[in-house]
């Protein structure tokens, strides 16, 4: 067939696959601007909050692997339908419930629902677009999810003051199920699958799916290698804080300490969307044609976000209001829009066929780490206390920043001891 016919497919399938992904940091973000209306409704403190909320992010991480194993055996076209198709599913029921533990079964389905989508398009993207690309369109993938961020912030939060925050629910679970739909019918994990050549080779092994010895052998040796945990030290650095703050509390933050209506907060929330559109494809774009090495960049984001949370716990309450929109296009910027340098370092180190298994691998433990910080935040802020409004203390907030400043110096000594992996093709074992 034509090549241009080929190249249609792949821009087809690519274009699907931001769509589905739009809906990964969608459901992370959205209960930052539902927080408040679903404990009034609910009745729920901001202990139980978090816990709620991090539900999707500890469900998400469980499936980390085994997405990543899905991905490099059954292959993405089998399990992107059935798993997206649950997260639309979840986020129906999470609309429809009058009770605590209904809604927490819900918002369980979305995480293991979403849970595959980025991993699966990655390895989409190992097969069907070349090697040397590979950094630049994970990095293009993230930055699309920041449409996904935008989404679950400022027109969230109109459509949950138009509709209420379950309708709003339920729409957008409606949209997922008919993007499952779609993904069903049109994705195809090769060109060959699809009936095409495949104009490249694959990188560092061979493309076809893996056995179950050689999946076990491949976590072996993922998990036997230094430059791995150094990556993987990182990673969770800077996912899990991004996640922890404006997946869940920077909404409550700017609402309390800014008296910003929930609009106002939706719109400054809006600036993490486009953090991560920026940051993104910079970030890609920096690791291949600048520096061409990942670490340097790896060290930059993870010091940018230890500046950031110094900032806001030491003058949070002081800054003006458009600072707060410089604030967290950084936070996005720094965080979810630096995550593909650590998806092109597991591949550069492991190869072609143990990409899904090396990224999921580097993804589970900072869903699991949101898991941990969200309820942990929502403890710190009730402890001290609240403003005779309602609203959670400034003195609160300065702690849960100290919390989060920590954990990216954490993230620094990562990077530092990353070893180059463009320069170490074989993994370094222990």
């Amino acid at each position: 067939m034509p090549r241009i016919n080929r190249n249609t497919t792949a821009l087809l399938i690519f274009i699907l696959l931001c769509i589905a992904y739009l809906f990964v940091p969608f459901h992370r973000v959205s209960p930052a601007i539902m927080a408040i209306d679903i404990m009034a409704d609910m009745h729920l403190d901001a202990p139980t909050m978090g816990i709620l909320a991090s539900a999707f992010f500890f469900s998400y991480g469980a499936m980390q692997l085994p997405s990543g194993l899905m991905a490099d055996s059954l292959g993405p076209r089998l399990t992107l339908p059935i798993f997206f198709g649950l997260a639309g599913i979840g986020a129906i029921v999470f609309g429809l419930s009058d009770s605590v533990a209904g809604l927490m079964i819900a918002r369980v389905c979305m995480g293991f629902g979403v849970s595959v989508v980025f991993i699966c398009g990655i390895k989409l993207f190992s097969r069907w677009f070349p090697p040397d690309a590979f950094a630049r369109m994970s990095g293009i993938y993230l930055g699309m999810g920041g449409l996904g961020l935008i989404l679950g912030s400022g027109p969230m939060a109109s459509l949950c003051s138009a509709l209420g925050w379950r309708n709003g629910l339920i729409l957008s679970g409606a949209v997922g199920v008919a993007v499952a739909v779609a993904l069903w019918f049109f994705v195809r994990d090769t060109p060959e699958q699809a009936g095409f050549e495949s104009p490249f080779p694959t990188h560092g092994r061979d493309a076809g799916g893996q056995t179950p010895a050689e999946l076990w052998q491949s976590v072996r040796e993922i998990c036997s290698s230094r430059s791995f945990w150094f990556i993987a030290t990182w990673f969770f650095c800077q996912f899990a804080i991004h996640m922890s703050f404006g997946g869940l509390w920077g909404g409550p933050f700017l609402m309390d300490t800014h008296h910003m209506t929930k609009a106002q907060a939706g719109g400054v929330l809006n600036m993490m969307g486009i953090g991560m559109l920026a940051g993104g494809p910079l970030t890609g774009w920096l690791s291949d044609s600048v520096f061409r090495a990942r670490k340097p960049v790896m060290l930059l984001n993870a010091v940018g976000t230890v500046a950031l949370f110094v900032i806001l716990g030491m003058h949070g309450d002081k800054l003006p209001d458009w600072a707060m929109y410089v604030w967290f296009f950084f936070l996005a910027a720094f965080g979810m829009g630096s995550l593909s340098v650590g998806f092109a370092s597991i591949r550069d180190i492991f190869g072609d066929k143990a990409t899904g298994t090396g990224s999921g691998l580097l993804n589970t433990l900072p869903s699991f780490g949101v898991s941990v910080f969200q309820p942990l935040t929502g403890w710190i802020l009730e402890a001290y206390g609240k403003t005779p409004d309602g609203g959670f203390t400034m003195d609160g907030y300065a702690m849960s920043c100290a919390l989060y400043a920590a954990v990216a110096c954490l993230g620094v000594c990562g990077a530092l001891l990353v070893r180059e992996p463009m320069a170490t093709p074989v993994p370094d074992c222990a």
